[in-house]
């Protein structure tokens, strides 16, 4: 598997309002998606910050509160290959309407980690 860099990363926190306002005014973000609990921000340079109020994680958790994932071009054979070597897939491939998809795994050490794909993003290296 070639992977392409660590381009999602997610927060969990029990100051949620407060953690977003912050990103939003200091570090002038914007929010793409954000609801009650869930606030994604997309980076320009193709990366992704999530944040989460606590409680609004999958049932699996992401680590205590940091989690952070890896872009691979194929995500369907980026998975297979994590299986094939033993490692513990949690849930489907979740695939939006952009052609974004993700999925989340349970590495070697125990801890949750992610894959994604972005079909727009041509970050690889010949």
């Amino acid at each position: 598997m070639k992977t392409q860099g660590v381009t999602w990363n997610a927060v969990v926190t029990d100051d949620f309002d407060n953690t977003v306002g912050f990103l939003k005014g200091t570090f002038g973000l914007s929010a793409a998606v954000e609801f009650p609990g869930f606030a994604m921000f997309p980076q320009a340079n193709g990366g992704i910050l999530e944040v989460y109020a606590e409680g609004n994680t999958p049932p699996y958790g992401f680590n205590g509160g940091v989690v952070f994932g890896f872009r691979v071009e194929d995500i369907e054979a980026a998975s297979a290959e994590l299986a094939d070597a033993g490692v513990e897939l949690l849930g489907e491939v979740n695939r939006l309407d952009t052609g974004y998809a993700y999925r989340h795994f349970r590495g070697t050490d125990g801890k949750v980690y992610g894959l994604n794909e972005d079909p727009q993003e041509t970050h690889t290296k010949a």
